[in-house]
């Protein structure tokens, strides 16, 4: 800490332009630059820069020894790193708050913050370890105070500094191993039970005891709800590697109808499935709720643009002569959009699609004996005709929330009963109604394989990008493309909107994005950005911006390119 007030105390009052030399551009074993590598106590800590023209942005990084939380690290440091920031994060925030100074000009005093944290362990660039150095890397986004907007105020901003680091000094020391050892092992057997869904051929599992209803308007379990039981019949125990077993209902891949009367269940137990493509934290609820981590929750998406779709797996054919096999409309009709959110999620490799019927496309979901009698001439192939296909032909299994019609239950290989959010397996009881034959008159579809992005006019960074994020609509635009992902509704958060935001424009300026199937772009995307080589990968300290990210899968990189106006694609 001497040698760094040493190097900012001769700021004082200066060009706040001289910041600039503290900014370090390069960290790894090396320590390339290291007259700008500062310790303090067991710490140590530096700085980059986000940009020239407001030099005072900076972005503070701290180094914590590995040694300093455990003597053993597992393979997998995920939850250590959810844990760390969860701890940590709260104690900067509000520190922060200290150095709020609402009378006088903001930039009078420093001001900083820490990425905040979910229910969800997934990869967060507000902190990360990195091997090579067996360190925590923690990261703020640090304003340092001016003078009349200009020049530095140097002993503002040690004294800041300072206050920062002896927070994350007696975090450090306060912190609660056995929580700790809590969060790696429930992270380790969630781990344990999607190897074992895989393994056998289950696509979600819901562990007894499970909390999934939510608090009002908040996602933590809410408060007197009833524990979740499984089926007897539908019950499986997992053991784990410590030699402890969890049990619950295992749901087999396939076709699976949830039904009930309203208000019993269906559509929270179908959010919880959606959930389970994260794991979650210790206490909340829904920490041995897992799916398939490819799942998708399938919406009929009003006004979506659609681009060069092959829709004939769902139409025969549209007025006009319109190509059903290069579909384009700036505004899909309720159908078209569940049919194209469909055909696009098979395309993305998806391999579990929930589906709730209050929230579909009625022509789209069924069409029933007496209607196929009175309507002849009828474009839409429903989905009940091709729900067993996809699972058949495509290994894509389907989840379905059904309260007033009988037509899906004769298609699922499971029936799930809720009753006043108890579940009841009613499969075989099912088989003794008074249900028509499952037949299919309809030819195997020609699904879309692979979706090639028309490369755009220009290879150059856009010059602008936004996100929009409140409780109806989420938008991401960069300069005249924009995407409503709205109803991509497992991005939870507002910094998983960023992180997409940046993926989209790896994707829009790459110039042989003609060439390369778009999934396989996406997951090439994902694969770097969340490499564990930290010096490497957009997640780290060497992305000079002040946003914060979280991880998001290949397919929600797919999907918002697909619903991106001013696009063009092509299919093989």
């Amino acid at each position: 800490m001497q040698r760094f007030k040493s190097i900012i105390l001769p700021m004082q009052g200066h060009s706040k332009s001289e910041l600039h030399w503290l900014y370090n551009t390069v960290y790894d074993t090396n320590f390339y630059e290291k007259e700008k590598i500062f310790s303090y106590c067991n710490l140590r800590f530096w700085f980059g820069g986000t940009s020239h023209r407001n030099s005072e942005k900076l972005l503070l990084f701290v180094e914590i020894p590995a040694p300093l939380i455990s003597d053993l690290l597992p393979e997998d440091v995920l939850p250590i790193e959810n844990y760390l920031l969860s701890n940590l994060s709260p104690v900067i925030n509000k520190l922060s708050q200290k150095y709020l100074n609402t009378d006088k000009n903001v930039r009078e005093k420093a001001q900083f913050s820490a990425q905040s944290v979910n229910a969800n362990v997934i990869k967060r660039n507000g902190l990360l370890y990195d091997k090579r150095t067996n360190c925590f890397i923690l990261r703020i986004n640090f304003n340092v105070p001016l003078v009349n907007a200009l020049s530095v105020n140097a002993k503002s901003a040690i004294r800041a500094i300072r206050d920062i680091l002896d927070q994350i000094e007696n975090t450090l020391k306060a912190l609660n191993r056995a929580e700790l050892n809590e969060y790696v092992s429930v992270y380790s057997k969630q781990e344990q039970i999607r190897l074992f869904l895989k393994e056998n051929n289950f696509c979600s599992f819901v562990a007894d005891g499970s909390i999934l209803p939510r608090e009002n308007r908040t996602d933590k379990p809410m408060k007197n709800a009833l524990p979740f039981v499984s089926p007897d019949n539908m019950r499986i125990t997992i053991s784990f590697s410590d030699s402890t077993t969890i049990s619950g209902m295992g749901i087999k891949k396939g076709v699976t109808v949830i039904t009930g009367g309203g208000y019993s269940g269906k559509s929270t137990l179908l959010d919880a499935l959606e959930m389970g493509i994260y794991n979650h934290i210790p206490g909340d609820g829904r920490e041995f709720c897992l799916s398939d981590t490819t799942a998708l929750k399938i919406y009929t998406e009003d006004g979506r643009p659609v681009n060069n779709m092959d829709i004939s797996p769902f139409f025969k054919y549209l007025p006009n002569d319109i190509n059903i096999k290069e579909f384009s409309t700036l505004h899909a009709s309720g159908s078209v959009s569940q049919a194209a959110n469909v055909i696009e999620a098979v395309c993305g490799q998806s391999k579990l699609l929930l589906i709730d019927e209050d929230k579909s496309a009625t022509n789209f979901m069924i069409r029933d004996a007496n209607m196929r009698k009175v309507v002849k001439q009828e474009p839409i192939i429903p989905f009940t005709d091709r729900v067993r296909e996809l699972y058949s032909e495509k290994g894509v299994s389907t989840v379905l929330v059904i309260g007033g019609s009988s037509e899906y239950l004769r298609y699922a290989d499971t029936v799930i009963l809720m009753d006043n959010y108890f579940a009841k397996n009613i499969t075989e009881e099912v088989k003794t109604l008074d249900l028509p034959v499952c037949t299919n008159e309809e030819t195997p579809a020609e699904w879309i394989n692979r979706r090639f992005l028309i490369p755009i006019a220009t290879n150059q960074p856009f010059l602008y990008f936004r996100t929009d994020s409140s409780k109806n609509t989420k938008m991401i635009v960069l300069d005249s493309y924009s995407a409503d992902i709205t109803l991509l509704t497992a991005l939870v958060s507002e910094n998983q909107l960023h992180s997409l935001t940046y993926m989209i424009e790896q994707v829009l300026i790459n110039t042989d994005s003609n060439k390369t199937d778009l999934m396989q772009t996406s997951n090439e995307i994902v694969e770097k950005m969340y490499s564990p080589e930290v010096n490497n990968t957009i997640m780290s300290f060497d992305f000079n911006i002040e946003r914060w990210f979280e991880a998001v899968r290949p397919i929600d990189i797919f999907c918002c390119a697909n619903r991106m106006r001013g696009l063009e694609f092509q299919n093989s």
